[in-house]
């Protein structure tokens, strides 16, 4: 898969997010916004097959209008449809390294493991695909986050805060995720 293209699973389950939050309607209005008429009222199946792709050019154009349109409940959306995303990700394993690796397959840029431990772990993203082309004054890549919580959770049974300290789109050279281990008090 080229890395200007975004599979169709990680947009499908965006939607479902959007749905499920907003509401059809809200969810239609996004996408007129965006210019995407072609995905209304529609329900767009989440394949994971690598043919079944959309262009970089129209995931961008949503998470735009999501961000014009939603402002700073665009985080929430976001988080939630990464949290949804991640069960996309449970076939291929609940390691952190298997992860990275399907969601680099799946979405592009270059993603690494930066800082390994039980209770804390940081990824970092090169190119990242979700915030490519935005400009913003905080982190943007909530998407990433809610999957890497998913993802931690399901693994483990335990709650992980997944928090990006570093973005792109805030001019940072990467993007970064620390995950870290709530534990209880």
């Amino acid at each position: 898969m080229k890395e200007d293209r975004v599979r169709l699973v990680v947009f499908s389950a965006l939607l479902t997010a959007l749905s499920d939050i907003m509401g059809k309607d809200g969810k239609n209005s996004v996408l007129k916004f965006a210019g995407l008429n072609d995905y209304v009222n529609k329900d767009v199946p989440p394949s994971t097959d690598p043919k079944d792709s959309i262009d970089y050019e129209t995931f961008g154009a949503l998470l735009r209008s999501m961000h014009e349109l939603l402002g700073h409940g665009t985080n929430a959306i976001l988080f939630e449809s990464g949290r949804k995303f991640a069960v996309y990700l449970s076939p291929f394993g609940y390691s952190l390294k298997d992860v990275i690796e399907r969601l680099e397959k799946w979405l592009g840029g270059k993603w690494q493991i930066k800082s390994k431990g039980n209770d804390k772990e940081i990824v970092s993203i090169e190119n990242c695909p979700v915030c490519r082309g935005l400009e913003a004054k905080t982190a943007l890549c909530t998407v990433i986050a809610g999957s890497l919580s998913r993802i931690k959770e399901e693994s483990t049974g335990e709650k992980f805060e997944v928090k990006e300290t570093k973005c792109i789109a805030t001019g940072d050279s990467v993007c970064e995720f620390h995950i870290k281990k709530i534990t209880k008090k």
